[in-house]
């Protein structure tokens, strides 16, 4: 297990496989082993930087994060501490808005910017989902809320199709052990956090990946967030949830590789090596 001693967290890291850097941010809860079943791929073509978010998993927090540009400030040092110049940045839901913090923060140290399940703006519903998640923390038992999660972020389609995974992940997710104060530190964290719009630049080329099925933040937020990005690609994955990653890896992975390893401007990676892609029908936008 490697450690770098922060600023505000003994910060635990992993890093895999050889090539360009990519720097994975979690999502909500989620610890490093989240990313346990896209690695392997991701290993062979880039040197795969994950981390457990400050308070979350090996990560020990010297002092809690009370906003988004707090999980900044760790992923710079933490860059800093590997001597590590440039990185392509890949954030889902959670992550995906720390990740745009990040560039935002730090314009000249992202290469390449993949943003999946997540929005640029808290609105009304979306507060109101937040509130939802942080009552049903404090009065569900965990295996309700945990359960009441996993439904909540799948694609119908593949629950219907394997019914008994959502028992295995909500054992999976017991097993972690995050401390619902953890969850609920995030959540405030999450709450606080603000983008103003006047400073809203993002100049990195990025993509943009929502699931059609995804109540939790619903896709007409990530192509808000695609249309105010000027060099950015909008994909749209038909019957997919909040967790594509895991839901349809087969389908998701080459679009993102396929990107990222696009010297040019951010443009549909659906168009590209398509049999390799999917066989299903992706809706895309270009900028």
């Amino acid at each position: 297990m490697a450690y770098a001693e922060l600023t505000d967290v003994r910060c635990h890291y992993r890093v895999q496989g050889s090539g360009a850097p990519l720097l994975l941010v979690a999502g909500l809860g989620r610890t490093i082993d989240s990313w346990n079943g896209i690695t392997p791929t991701l290993s062979e073509h880039y040197s795969v930087i994950s981390v457990d978010n400050r308070d979350i998993g090996r990560s020990i927090p010297r002092r809690y994060a009370r906003g988004t540009r707090d999980y900044s400030s760790d992923l710079i040092e933490l860059l800093d501490h590997l001597q590590v110049d440039r990185v392509h940045v890949m954030g889902v839901s959670l992550g995906g808005i720390i990740a745009q913090q990040f560039v935002i923060d730090f314009p000249d140290r992202v290469d390449r910017l993949v943003l999946m399940s997540c929005a640029q703006h808290f609105t009304p519903y979306l507060r109101e989902m937040l509130k939802l998640m942080g009552q049903t923390l404090r009065r569900f038992p965990r295996p309700a809320f945990f359960r009441m999660m996993e439904v909540l972020t799948a694609g119908p389609p593949y629950l219907d199709a394997e019914p008994n995974r959502i028992d295995e992940n909500v054992r999976h997710a017991m097993a972690n052990r995050v401390p619902a104060r953890t969850f609920g530190r995030q959540l405030r964290a999450l709450s606080d956090s603000y983008m103003d719009p006047r400073e809203y630049r993002i100049q990195a080329p990025a993509l943009v990946i929502c699931g059609e099925f995804d109540p939790l933040i619903p896709h007409c937020y990530g192509r808000r967030m695609a249309d105010m990005i000027d060099d950015s690609a909008f994909v749209l994955l038909e019957d997919a949830g909040h967790n594509p990653l895991t839901e349809c890896p087969q389908r998701v992975l080459p679009m993102i590789i396929s990107f990222l390893e696009d010297d040019g401007p951010a443009a549909d990676p659906t168009q590209r090596d398509r049999e390799s892609v999917t066989s299903e029908p992706v809706s895309t936008r270009r900028h």
